[in-house]
């Protein structure tokens, strides 16, 4: 297996698009390192010039000691797994997973060895003589890692490859992918969109926007300790609430207000050191929806609680989602599924302020 290295990555499109910015990332030997960011982030254009798929616009890449700026991808020694499986319809499962050795001319012998070694650690060994359109989503998902498996590669690369299963099927391959991570003790690098595949399956994630890499770190890190808004929001689901006012007092005594004076809360003694220089200041806060737990009396502790009326209910079987009217500002909490809220009825929620987090309203970089 093999470290990865990526020096000062650029990719610039026609028209002066710039899709990858001056990215830095190394992945060591057998991490599991995971790009997640929505939608035109860079990071699937950033796993393709690691697979030499995308031409390199400046930069350096290097898979173990080699620098591959200038090697064709089949001599990159990696296997790439994408999101549309990519099987050759007419051949069976067996040729599809056997075809990139047969191009190498390995020997017969040591094709079907590997074929069936692959096979069955991925439970498909009653596939093999079935082609493509008599498999599954899932199915077809495993035969696409088995030829990748097969090829022993150096460095493994995943572009969304759960993204056309359904969501039972997805949690069960995330699974799946996990645990050859560990029978493998392969270098692997996936890419995602989805947050929860991002959390639950890497070593490390890194989190990009507009080509950007904004933070690399281990999930919890992450969930944590965001190092700006676009991270705390990003990760967590439902997303954070950010809500935008003013803080007020100093050392002694710091309100944190917002929302036309609906949240006034009082901000932890262990914070209000690094937020001395905000006071009398806009700022924005951030609180997750399961640091807003219900008030079993429904009594407002002024400096700890929000009272809102609450505008939808929504039952996840064993938790609920209540999304409710902030002085105008939409906030989501995250309660125990034992209680019953109605629609419209006004609410109390105590806030753990020992979580909440700050950020600044021009940089929108972490404070707090």
């Amino acid at each position: 297996m093999a470290r990865v290295e990526l020096r000062n990555l650029r990719k610039i499109y026609p028209g002066n698009i710039e899709a990858v910015k001056n990215a830095n990332l190394t992945v060591e030997d057998r991490e599991f390192v995971v790009l997640v960011g929505p939608s035109g982030c860079g990071k699937s254009t950033t796993l393709r010039m690691i697979a030499g798929l995308e031409e390199i616009s400046e930069g350096e890449i290097h898979i173990g000691d080699t620098l591959v700026n200038d090697v064709p991808p089949k001599d990159r020694d990696i296997a790439m797994v994408f999101q549309n499986y990519a099987l050759y319809p007419h051949m069976t499962v067996y040729k599809n997973m056997a075809f990139g050795l047969m191009l190498r001319k390995y020997p017969k012998a040591e094709i079907k060895k590997r074929v069936h070694e692959a096979a069955e650690i991925l439970g498909i060994t009653d596939l093999l003589d079935r082609r493509p359109k008599a498999l599954s989503g899932g199915q077809r998902q495993r035969v696409a890692v088995g030829r990748a498996i097969v090829r022993q590669p150096k460095v493994f690369l995943f572009d969304e490859p759960l993204s056309n299963l359904d969501a039972k099927l997805r949690v069960q391959m995330r699974a799946e992918i996990s645990k050859l991570h560990n029978r493998l003790q392969s270098t692997m690098i996936y890419v995602t969109h989805d947050q929860v595949e991002a959390m639950t399956m890497g070593d490390r994630i890194v989190v990009m926007l507009n080509g950007v890499i904004q933070q690399v770190d281990a999930p919890l890190d992450l969930y944590h300790k965001p190092v700006n808004k676009f991270v705390a929001e990003f990760i967590g689901s439902p997303p954070m609430n950010i809500l935008g006012g003013e803080l007020f007092g100093q050392n002694g005594d710091m309100r944190f207000r917002a929302a036309a004076g609906a949240v006034d809360l009082c901000v932890p003694a262990s914070m209000r050191e690094r937020l001395g220089s905000y006071a009398g200041k806009k700022i924005l806060c951030g609180i997750r929806p399961e640091d807003l737990s219900e008030n079993e009396t429904q009594i407002v502790h002024p400096g700890t609680s929000i009272e809102a009326p609450i505008e939808v209910v929504e039952p996840m079987g064993s938790e609920i989602y209540l999304y409710l009217n902030v002085g105008g500002q939409s906030v989501t909490a995250r309660i125990k599924a034992d209680r019953e809220p109605k629609e419209g009825v006004p609410h109390v929620l105590d806030v753990n302020m020992e979580n909440v987090h700050f950020f600044d309203p021009d940089t929108e970089l972490t404070v707090v």
